[in-house]
């Protein structure tokens, strides 16, 4: 059976042999670094006549301006759409808090609680940048609470301003909570405090 060995370089070697292995070569470790594209504050309701991304069928059971409410959520405040008292479809808008770039990894949280009082269905949650849907996911109802958080990639550039739409097509009683929305970049660790 062939045997693969692995040289493992003392870091002082690495830096003294720089030129061979690569000039500027950063050998401290990377950490990810989430920076926020929008806040929980600066949600506004689009109303459904006006929603040109996801109109709303005949049946939907339309949202209002107070079916949207801003919860904390631990030390984040999420945009929560409530959806216990009888509406099942939203949409709000937001303006992109910075620049974005075609390849830039995106990380969306969104947690639902359980709903178990009405017929099988799905739910639908999205959220668009500009044109462009970047998160569609299905929910099979009825469920459990849960959590989506997929990991995204920017297929296209958004400058910041760009408007930023999330949408809940629900049916049922529940509450469906934007906890984050943030590019994640990677950036040297900071030392640990002594």
């Amino acid at each position: 059976m062939p045997h693969t060995r692995f040289f493992t370089a003392p870091a002082a070697l690495l830096v003294a042999l720089g030129g061979v292995v690569g000039v500027g070569c950063d050998l401290s470790p990377q950490c990810e670094e989430n920076t926020d594209l929008v806040t929980g504050e600066a949600w506004t309701f689009v109303e459904p006549a006006a929603d040109t991304l996801w109109p709303a069928p005949p049946e939907a059971a339309l949202c209002t301006a107070e079916d949207l409410q801003r919860q904390a959520f631990g030390e984040d405040m999420a945009l929560e759409v409530d959806t216990r008292f009888g509406c099942g479809w939203a949409t709000a808008v937001q303006p992109l808090a910075r620049d974005i770039r075609a390849g830039d990894s995106l990380q969306v949280r969104v947690f639902y609680f359980s709903q178990a009082t009405f017929p099988a269905s799905q739910a639908e949650v999205a959220i668009a940048i500009g044109d462009d849907v970047v998160m569609q996911e299905f929910v099979d109802i009825p469920t459990s609470s849960g959590l989506l958080a997929p990991r995204l990639t920017v297929a296209s550039d958004a400058g910041a301003g760009t408007p930023v739409h999330f949408h809940v097509g629900n049916h049922g009683d529940n509450s469906w909570n934007l906890v984050e929305l943030s590019v994640v970049t990677q950036a040297p660790c900071e030392p640990e405090p002594s």
